[in-house]
């Protein structure tokens, strides 16, 4: 190969390599010319055009007098401050609208989760209330029963009266759908009807005795059933149920369990309440007429404007007992320092009235009455 013919060859690599050079060089601008861009539009809503053109007057100043006045740098300064806070509330707005998202879903899971429990308990209620057909095969065989037998002898086989304790016992006391709200707390209309129809069925004083015994009547619904005088209910279990406004005179409920029990307003006049269990119940406004409380435990127990007129307290236990605006006239008490005791010793609730109103008059061995100051 002659030298020309090499110097030709060379100028031919050169002149590619330049073409190549020239196009990485466009390929760059251009790539230069797309971020430049880009970093343009997406600087202007972020910083905004206001502080933008300060900034650009600001460094068109500098380059021309080689200094900033001091209206340039204020003007500078405001525009960041005012673009600060700008941004401060979007982000503010931004990150508040997620959270209002999030509390609006939280309260409609919140919302869900109550109807289904709400429904969960409608279910278990239905189911417990199936109970009722049990109960009407029950009574049905008991008046069956009880169908051939005098009045004297209404005792029933122990067989029917170990179905009737099973189902007193299977009976729970639930939540219900109560004039279109579930009720405050759990209780048992099935057992309340249970009781009033063994009571309506004037069983045998034996069998009697070992149903009431035996059986759970705890959490009953019992309110506003009035049962007639004389009803023999000893040794009955009714704690924690709801009998307000019964009508009850002449009960006896002797040793019977009534704890927490609502007797708002109950008639228990003339009832037999020796040694019975009435810790914390409320015993509001419940007329006690001369009632037998003897050796009976009131701990707890709020007789509120209770009428306890010619009641028997015989060693009634009275501890914590609420007696505000009770009715004691005639009533019979165990020792002649009563009245000091409830208000002194016990500090009840009320019993501080008594002693304006009531004295003490002895009227036999270990037994004294209230009656009213004249």
């Amino acid at each position: 190969m002659t030298e020309q013919e090499r110097i030709e060859k060379l100028e031919k690599e050169n002149q590619k390599l330049q073409k190549e050079l020239d196009s990485i060089r466009k390929r760059g601008e251009k790539k230069k010319s797309v971020g430049f861009w880009i970093l343009k539009k997406s600087s202007t809503p972020l910083i905004g055009v206001k502080l933008k053109k300060s900034i650009s007057n600001a460094i068109t100043e500098y380059k021309l007098t080689k200094t900033v006045s001091v209206d340039t740098v204020s003007d500078v300064s405001s525009n960041v401050i005012w673009r600060v806070t700008r941004i401060g509330i979007f982000a503010f707005f931004m990150t508040l609208v997620p959270s209002l998202i999030l509390m609006f879903q939280t309260k409609l899971v919140m919302n869900q989760n109550a109807l289904v429990g709400n429904q969960n308990t409608l279910i278990e209620a239905e189911r417990k209330s199936s109970l009722v057909f049990v109960m009407d095969n029950v009574l049905s065989d008991l008046s069956e029963e009880l169908k051939y037998k005098g009045s004297s002898e209404r005792n029933i086989s122990p067989v029917l009266e170990a179905r009737i304790i099973s189902l007193s016992r299977a009976m729970k006391p639930y939540k219900y759908n109560e004039k279109g709200e579930l009720t405050e707390k759990e209780i048992s209309p099935e057992r309340g009807q249970f009781l009033f129809n063994l009571i309506k069925s004037e069983l045998g004083d034996q069998s009697r005795r070992d149903i009431l015994n035996l059986s759970d009547f705890n959490y009953t619904d019992f309110k506003n059933v009035s049962l007639g005088r004389g009803v023999d209910l000893k040794y009955v279990h009714l704690n924690h149920s709801d009998m307000r406004y019964a009508e009850m005179p002449a009960i006896n409920m002797e040793r019977s369990e009534l704890k927490e029990t609502n007797l708002l307003g109950i008639n228990l006049s003339d009832a037999n309440l020796i040694r019975a269990n009435l810790t914390n119940a409320n015993l509001t406004k419940a007329e006690l007429l001369s009632a037998d409380l003897t050796n009976a435990n009131l701990y707890g127990a709020n007789l509120t404007k209770a009428d306890l007129t010619e009641a028997t307290l015989w060693g009634t236990k009275l501890d914590e007992a609420i007696l505000s605006d009770v009715i004691l006239d005639n009533a019979i008490v165990h020792r002649k320092d009563w009245i000091t005791y409830v208000s002194d010793s016990l500090d009840l609730k009320g019993a501080s009235s008594i002693a304006d109103r009531y004295m003490l008059k002895k009227q036999g061995e270990k037994q004294f009455i209230l009656v009213l100051r004249k």
